[in-house]
């Protein structure tokens, strides 16, 4: 069984997996929990609130456990129901599904869509991609993800990699085949598959502050369907790279009361490989910045 501070240490790698505004979980083993997120991220352009309700069982062993989660997330350009399950067998295993749906209002430059995977969807560091050939309107999208994480812990230092691979689903107009995604930065198939990797290797410098750094990798398929008739059938967008270092600070733990935790959390990720991110539409040296404030508590209390 784990320590008292390398169990906290895990549960900050868990948080700091959410930095993308999708999977903030609460750093506890409480039944049933509440977290709250507020995400903004430059370069790519994101900005998110993310409510989450989580019921999570022990399965007795040491570190297993199963867990489910129903989700809100908002933001201006429009908002992300979601639902999902998990199961931890061992204390460095986990696996499960996740169900979203993203509905775009068509303002703020999104949702975007374009008739191929060689159109030209570049975005500054804080603007929005550019006008496919319809321009922005609003959208459905369905989003299945199956996702894995292998993690370690030894004494101070923790090690964490986590995987997604996300089938898509949507209508577009006209002859688009493709539309951006703002939480992976790529345009992705109407019907098809995109994954991304996470390797994150962290260090408890303090009982309340962590310092890593996370290696991610995006890659989104296309098949000949995703191209106009003729057209080379090319990948001009990904593998996707970026690598930087990450931060948590835990600024607010206590037993009781609607706020029982609170933790600010930080990252910088540098661009090594993106077709437009390295120096086409932004200067290479300009990272991508991410910034999350996540509250959470218990609403049932553990044994």
């Amino acid at each position: 069984m784990l320590d008292k501070p390398a169990s906290k240490l895990a549960a900050c790698t868990l948080i700091l997996i959410g930095l993308q505004a999708r999977a903030q979980l609460p750093p506890s083993s409480a039944p049933l929990q509440y977290s709250a997120a507020l995400y903004a991220q430059a370069n790519a352009r994101v900005l998110a609130v993310d409510l989450r309700l989580t019921y999570r069982n022990d399965l007795g062993a040491a570190g297993s456990s199963i867990s489910g989660f129903a989700s809100m997330a908002a933001g201006p350009v429009g908002f992300r129901p979601g639902v999902g399950i998990a199961v931890q067998p061992f204390a460095n295993l986990a696996f499960g599904v996740d169900y979203f749906a993203s509905y775009y209002f068509g303002t703020q430059g999104l949702a975007q869509s374009y008739p191929s995977p060689r159109a030209d969807y570049g975005s500054g560091a804080f603007s929005a991609p550019r006008d496919g050939p319809g321009g922005n309107y609003a959208l459905w999208v369905q989003q299945l993800t199956l996702h894995a994480t292998l993690q370690a812990v030894l004494g101070p230092i923790a090690i964490r990699n986590t995987t997604r691979a996300s089938r898509f689903f949507a209508d577009l107009h006209g002859d688009d085949r493709v539309f951006y995604d703002p939480l992976l930065d790529v345009v992705v198939y109407k019907d098809g598959w995109a994954g991304q990797n996470d390797t994150d290797l962290a260090y408890l410098w303090t009982s309340n502050f962590l310092v890593g750094l996370r290696n991610t990798l995006i890659i989104a398929w296309y098949p000949s369907d995703a191209y106009a008739p003729g057209e080379p059938q090319e990948n001009p967008n990904t593998p996707i790279v970026k690598l930087g270092p990450v931060a948590a600070w835990r600024f607010l733990e206590g037993d009781s009361g609607l706020l029982q935790r609170g933790s600010l959390l930080l990252a910088a990720q540098w661009y090594l490989a993106h077709r437009y991110r390295t120096g086409t539409t932004v200067n290479g040296a300009f990272p991508s910045l991410g910034l999350a404030l996540v509250f959470s508590g218990d609403l049932v209390r553990g044994p």
